[in-house]
């Protein structure tokens, strides 16, 4: 544990070392003013290489955690994981937003709706000033794109713009200050699903929130998953100590089913969790199609009370609807329904046929009627209880990742972190175990000074794995990275 806590923190401070590179620093800001780190903003190659390695090893020592807890999974207590948690995120809190300039989206659309525009009808470039600080940082991609936000987000979003107006540091603060407490709520939550399930908490822990893709994407890139599921994972357990009593507990039900009808006003995916709540209710209510029916029906009314509270809140109705196709407008290589069309549109060139976009659109729809058939076959599985509820949310989540039109890295975490909380063959722990690990180091960071260098990239690369390897190879001659040792 020491060893990993150890290189955990040296491969962390290389990645925030090297945010002033390779992070998405606001456009007014200087990074080479900084003293000492501010060199590297000149040597870009060495700047991502230097990043690598602190994924690199970020990655080994949660790796090598894992031939501790997936074993043995009580040998460590949840405190120290949750110390090791805090003791890896810390150097990550003050840097440059790192993989992705979402959080510039979301100033934004807050500023959007703060003066008086409405974000679900156009971009940000319709509404903000050409020099407006704001609009400077958001990615080309999304200029003109309208929010894919629910109306919660939005009101967020809005606060944090009336409070930081212009200072692009300060609304990345509070951005922060939002998606810790989400994280917050994922700490409590986790660990009472996992006691519910009788799963060790301490390996519960380390698979979903010690996770890189928690340390990577939700608290260096600050995106606002980290909100959503932790309200989603709260109202989950609330819900089902509502259910799960002699006596319907409805004050906990209400809390849970609103809860989660939160989350989903954060980002609409969360809605997934009201499967775990109709199976409860359909259990409890001894089974059968009316019983589900009716399970159905309480829990869409108490759940769309709460979103269309929300959405007349905002201002702005349910206009944030028409925003949820947004995320589409980029085709998303990592979707496997989208690589199918890449690779028919790569055969039409060499015919000098264009069928690219053609072929990813029926991929799309090929993959949602295959989501919908295996989600049906899901939640048929959790009604005859053959897959425990929570472990259904997760599966649900999976086919939605497989089969959905939109894929990003930390889109796993929806997979992963209900699947922590449950009993999992040892084999299926693994399995989540290295598709972390991989889709943590398949996307690198890469800031404006080397964006596009496909050269500069390639040689960070081969600098990173050099280095790299040489770590593993005197690890191993010590019999220091060997668990066997």
């Amino acid at each position: 544990m020491p060893l990993a806590q150890a290189i955990g923190v040296v491969g962390v401070l290389l990645l925030a070392g090297s945010s002033v590179s390779v992070g998405v620093v606001p456009a007014a800001a200087d990074p080479g003013a900084i003293p000492v780190l501010g060199g590297i903003t000149e040597l870009p190659v060495l700047g991502l290489a230097a990043a690598l390695v602190g994924m690199g090893l970020v990655v080994t020592a949660w790796l090598l955690l894992a031939t501790v807890l997936i074993p043995h999974p009580d040998a460590v207590s949840p405190r120290r994981i949750a110390a090791t948690l805090v003791l890896w995120a810390a150097p990550l809190l003050v840097v440059p937003p790192l993989f992705s300039d979402d959080v510039y989206s979301y100033l934004a659309q807050g500023a959007v709706a703060d003066r008086g525009f409405d974000p679900y009808v156009g971009g940000p470039a319709d509404f903000l000033a050409a020099d407006d600080p704001l609009l400077r940082n958001v990615s080309g991609y999304w200029e003109r794109s309208a929010a894919p936000y629910g109306p919660l987000f939005l009101l967020i979003a809005q606060l944090i713009a009336r409070i930081a107006a212009t200072d692009v540091l300060a609304g990345i603060a509070l951005h922060r200050v939002v998606e810790l407490a989400g994280l917050a709520l994922v700490l409590w939550a986790l660990p009472a699903l996992a006691r519910r399930a009788g799963v060790s908490a301490a390996r519960t822990l380390w698979l979903g929130v010690l996770n890189p893709l928690v340390l990577f994407h939700l608290i260096a890139g600050i995106h606002n998953d980290a909100l959503m599921l932790g309200l989603m994972l709260a109202g989950t357990e609330l819900a089902l100590r509502g259910l799960d009593r002699d006596r319907l507990g409805y004050l906990p039900l209400v809390a849970g089913v609103g809860l989660i009808g939160t989350a989903a006003s954060v980002k609409l995916p969360a809605a997934a969790a009201l499967a775990v709540v109709v199976v409860g209710f359909t259990h409890r209510w001894n089974g059968g199609p009316i019983t589900f029916v009716r399970s159905v029906t309480v829990t869409i009314v108490l759940f769309g009370s709460v979103i269309a509270a929300f959405s007349l809140a905002s201002g702005f109705g349910f206009g944030w609807v028409a925003g949820l196709t947004t995320p589409g407008e980029v085709n998303s290589w990592l979707a496997p329904t989208n690589q199918a069309g890449f690779l028919a549109g790569g055969i039409g060139m060499l015919f000098g046929v264009s069928i690219t976009q053609a072929a990813i659109g029926i991929g799309k729809i090929i993959g949602a009627l295959v989501a919908v058939v295996l989600g049906i076959v899901v939640l048929r599985r959790m009604l005859d209880r053959t897959v425990e509820p929570v472990a259904g949310l997760g599966l649900l989540f999976a086919v939605a990742i497989v089969f959905g039109p939109v894929v990003q890295p930390w889109y796993l975490l929806w997979c992963v972190l209900p699947l922590s909380a449950v009993v999992l063959r040892t084999r299926w722990l693994w399995v989540l175990t290295w598709l972390s690990a991989v889709l943590a180091v398949i996307v690198p960071p890469l800031g404006s000074g080397i964006h596009g260098d496909v050269l500069g990239i390639a040689l960070g690369y081969a600098i990173a794995f050099g280095l790299l390897a040489t770590v593993i190879m005197l690890g191993r001659s010590l019999r220091i990275a060997s668990p066997v040792a």
